[in-house]
């Protein structure tokens, strides 16, 4: 405004303190203006060619001389008395140390990303709109890689409500609401420039610099997105009107061509037209510039998907290439896409598998999940989808844990990948994966206790597709039940580099522990990265699988443009439901999974000691992650809680240090001169007037994203029957607690903020992979979780009881169950003791359901006869099951207890990591 302007104050909106602007807030100030501000705010003042002042007709004014000498002079004074200023100024700032000028850039200068997007998730209801995608702030979004300024989106993550297609703006201001114009507001400003790394003014200015020569080389080889709507222009200011999706819930978004409101940008000739053209082309250059990456020349079979049942007439692939996959396989993936882009909803990418899959040894970010959304995510996004890519992987473990309840724990899906033959060498685990990621679409979304997820996400089907786990895997799922399946072939691919030299041998990683940056104080890091075994891919490895998997996404993108485009030329907009509805074909794919016959299949061969798990979608939480949602599917999200209010506590969890998206590793871009694949992918017009970058305070360090779930959860008793006639009242303990649970919030997204503990000396590391456990004794007491809706009348637990001796740190001193009703008030932190001896012989593990006890298990039965191993490190307890509770039709909410008692005391530990039930 005017007065920043002729003042140079940095407003407080604009995050400063209302006093004049440091030298970088300067440089920023100036840089991010238009060009005739820039220069009337910093040029220096032009001599006077006549120092007589004139009046404001131009002639010389008639004042006397004397008058005039003395205002002259008044001048000078002034002008002297400023030098001074300015002398004092520079002396004090001279005086002041290094680490005091970064101190107070530190205030001024952090989490711009998550700053932004919290501001805007809270203006939402009140705007009508926001920056959170198409769809309204969740767990998967609100913490976006790029923040763009959007029109009304879904109101929840699991249904689409309508949206339009991002349009960016050459000049103007920010328009929020339900608009059709929007603002992609770093694109042009380099990440090798952020605030937060630490450069001087003279650096960040060329490295700007060359950045903007860059983005206008890439333009210029490339081509970058140019999508206009004039449909305000022509209708006074009107918005385009958008489907209310909320009404169509039952049909799962799956619409008749009646039912899209007229003007509808699904309805517009035009608008389809343009959006299908832009569209081809944004798919092509991102396409070539994958080719030009690798050396491959244009429509090389190298860079295709293999289908060997594919028409030659329709021209796809049937030579090798980096992935294969059947023709009713791409066609149902083709199918979801437009699916996706006719509702403008979300797309669910996401990967279980093992450490390798997991990134170990590189930064998070560099695993090919987080490469893949780094890529893709400005695809989907200009075709008007939310892509949301999940890495849930674990080092040390398979699948088995995760998958038994993936609708829960993996969360909805649209293309789901295994990576996991390294932990997991025969079918029967693959088996079971697949089977739960395609049954877990079934059903509604439905809430547990305390606001706890149910493990239902009411998504679709996904394709599933495999890293590494054999073509004969898939092809037996998909004879079976008809199930759309695909996987990776061949090795690494590694760029061929045109300016740049380097031993892909010899520099297998480039990960890092820290980068220079002046928003964060933090201790002394590692130089050196852990996880750098011969067995764990390198980055360049990485980047090669996720470039297989981007080949696939763009190559379906491409026949999916294709076919819209071909069919709407005849049949009209908009495009008809027989090529984007799903939802049959997916319920008899679900038929067919849930009526086999569960004992013969690879995974009830795995799961001999309750093979239904195989044939029913399960629904569970767990203390481990990373997993989906984590405040709402961890074990605590189903606990009720003590008389007196206590649920398990995390002990001895540390505050994280700080918050916010980490700012880009300079040791980490793309050399100079070569294919930048994900910045072809962003490609945008210039623009000469652009929002500031903005200087903000940091957040409370002690967020730490543990469960903010508030709960009325009753605190009543149940009286339920002893193992000997005795009555028994079910009190929930006050000695349990939660062991090994990390600072942040773990959702294996690119969009995380975990393990950023104060003590950690790899704060950048980024990796999710934590094994959290709800831990109790025999003085703990009850543990009892509220279930809903349970059809299938069973339930099992992964547990760990092999745990030792005293090492429950709640009970530490206690001598009675509940520590006799006493609150000490002590913070406990863990101790570990010696092994464990043999269990007394009067242990007793009892379970309970619904105020009766169904088991009491001595210790034999605990650790061997109810319990069964299917793979390495993984014990799991089937704690319930009632044969006849599906047969007589029951769909009821339970309370599930269990407890240690006997004279076991505190050496009687079991840990409980997840828990399953249907």
């Amino acid at each position: 405004d005017r007065n920043d302007d002729e003042n140079c104050q940095w407003p407080a909106a604009r995050g400063g303190n209302g006093v004049g602007p440091s030298r970088q807030q300067r440089h920023h100030h100036a840089r991010s203006a238009p060009p005739h501000r820039q220069q009337r705010r910093w040029q220096q003042p032009q001599k006077k060619q006549n120092r007589h002042p004139k009046s404001r007709n131009g002639q010389q004014s008639s004042q006397p001389k004397d008058f005039q000498e003395v205002g002259f002079n008044y001048k000078k004074a002034l002008l002297v008395l400023n030098l001074a200023g300015i002398v004092l100024l520079l002396t004090f700032v001279a005086s002041r140390t290094e680490t005091a000028i970064e101190t107070e850039l530190v205030t001024k200068t952090v989490e711009v990303h998550r700053n932004m997007n919290s501001s805007s998730a809270s203006a939402l209801e009140s705007s009508g709109g926001g920056y959170m995608g198409f769809h309204d702030a969740s767990p998967e979004n609100i913490y976006g890689p790029n923040r763009y300024y959007k029109p009304k989106g879904a109101g929840y993550s699991y249904h689409p409500r309508g949206g339009n297609h991002p349009l960016y703006v050459l000049e103007g201001e920010i328009i929020t609401g339900n608009n059709t114009e929007y603002f992609d507001d770093d694109y042009e400003l380099s990440p090798y420039a952020d605030l937060r790394l630490k450069l001087s003014d003279a650096e960040r200015v060329a490295e700007d610099k060359e950045w903007k020569a860059k983005l206008q080389s890439i333009r210029d080889e490339y081509g970058h997105w140019d999508f206009k709507d004039d449909y305000k222009m022509n209708h006074d200011g009107k918005d385009r009107p958008v489907v209310d999706w909320a009404k169509f819930i039952e049909k799962d978004g799956e619409i008749d061509k009646s039912d899209f409101p007229q003007d509808s940008w699904q309805t517009d000739d035009v608008y389809v037209s343009n959006f299908l053209s832009e569209s081809k082309k944004l798919v092509t250059r991102v396409l070539k510039a994958i080719y030009d990456e690798y050396g491959w020349e244009s429509g090389s079979q190298k860079g295709g998907i293999k289908i060997p049942d594919a028409p030659t007439e329709e021209g796809k692939n049937g030579g090798k290439g980096i992935a294969y996959m059947d023709q009713t396989s791409f066609d149902g993936l083709v199918k979801r896409l437009l699916r996706a882009m006719m509702t403008n909803d979300y797309f669910f990418v996401t990967l279980g598998g093992h450490s390798a899959a997991a990134g170990h040894g590189n930064n998070f970010h560099e695993a090919y999940m987080m490469e893949f959304q780094r890529v893709m995510e400005p695809v989907f996004d200009r075709l008007g989808m939310v892509l949301v890519s999940a890495n849930r992987a674990q080092g040390g473990m398979g699948t088995i844990q995760s998958a038994l309840a993936g609708s829960g724990f993996y969360g909805p899906v649209d293309f789901m990948l295994w990576d996991s033959s390294m932990t997991e060498k025969d079918q029967k685990a693959q088996d079971l994966f697949w089977r739960q990621a395609l049954l877990s679409g079934a059903g509604k979304v439905t809430s547990a206790a305390g606001g706890g997820s149910s493990g239902v996400n009411g998504r679709h089907m996904p394709v599933l597709f495999e890293l590494g786990g054999g073509q004969a895997n898939m092809e037996r799922i998909r004879n079976e039940v008809g199930a759309h399946v695909g996987g990776a072939l061949g090795g690494a691919i590694l760029p061929k580099f045109n300016h740049t030299t380097i031993d892909f041998n010899r520099q297998k990683y480039n990960a890092a522990c820290w980068t220079d940056r002046v928003d964060v104080k933090a201790e002394a890091q590692n130089d050196k990265f852990g996880g750098q075994a011969s067995w764990h891919p390198g980055n360049w490895v990485h980047q090669s699988t996720a470039r297989k998997i981007s080949l696939v996404l763009l190559h379906a993108m491409d026949a999916a443009l294709t076919l819209w485009e071909r069919k709407t030329k005849y049949g009209g907009n908009p495009l008809d439901g027989k090529h984007w509805h799903f939802r049959a074909e997916e319920d008899a794919v679900r038929e067919k999974l849930m009526t086999a016959n569960a004992s013969e299949t690879g995974c009830g061969q795995l799961m001999s000691s309750l093979p239904q798990v195989c044939t029913t979608l399960m629904r569970g939480a767990a203390e481990w992650g990373p997993r989906h949602d984590p405040d709402r599917s961890s074990i605590r999200s189903l606990l009720k809680a003590a008389p007196n209010g206590y649920l398990p506590e995390v002990i001895g969890l540390e505050e994280q240090l700080y918050q916010g998206k980490d700012p880009h590793m300079p040791s980490q871009r793309v050399p100079k001169g070569e294919v930048d694949v994900a910045t072809i992918a962003r490609s945008l017009p210039p623009r000469s007037n652009r929002e500031k970058r903005k200087l903000v305070s940091p957040r409370n360090s002690q967020d730490n994203h543990h469960s903010t779930i508030q709960d009325d959860r009753h605190n009543e008793s149940r009286n339920l029957e002893g193992d000997e006639g005795k009555e028994v009242k079910i009190i929930p303990g006050e000695g349990w607690t939660i062991m090994n649970s990390p600072a942040g919030y773990c959702d294996g997204t690119l969009n995380h903020q975990c393990h950023r503990e104060k003590s950690s000396n790899c704060l950048m590391s980024g990796h999710n992979d934590n094994r959290g456990m709800v831990f109790g004794d025999g003085l703990s007491g009850w543990l009892v979780l509220q279930l809903k809706e349970i059809t299938e009348g069973f339930a099992l637990a992964r547990m760990e009881y092999w745990h030792n001796y005293n090492s429950n740190p709640r009970t530490d001193g206690w001598t009675e169950v509940n520590n006799g009703g006493k609150d000490d008030g002590r913070i406990r932190r863990r101790k570990l003791k010696k092994p464990p001896p043999p269990l007394p012989d009067t242990f007793r593990f009892d379970v309970a359901v619904n105020g009766v006890i169904t088991s009491s298990w001595n210790k034999t039965e605990y650790t061997t006869q109810n319990c069964f191993s299917p793979s390495y490190n993984n014990a799991f307890c089937v704690l319930w099951s009632d044969e006849q509770w599906k047969a007589q039709g029951k769909k009821e909410d339970i309370e599930l207890a269990i407890r240690i008692r006997g004279e076991a005391g505190r050496i009687g530990v079991v840990g409980l990591s997840h828990f399953y039930y249907a």
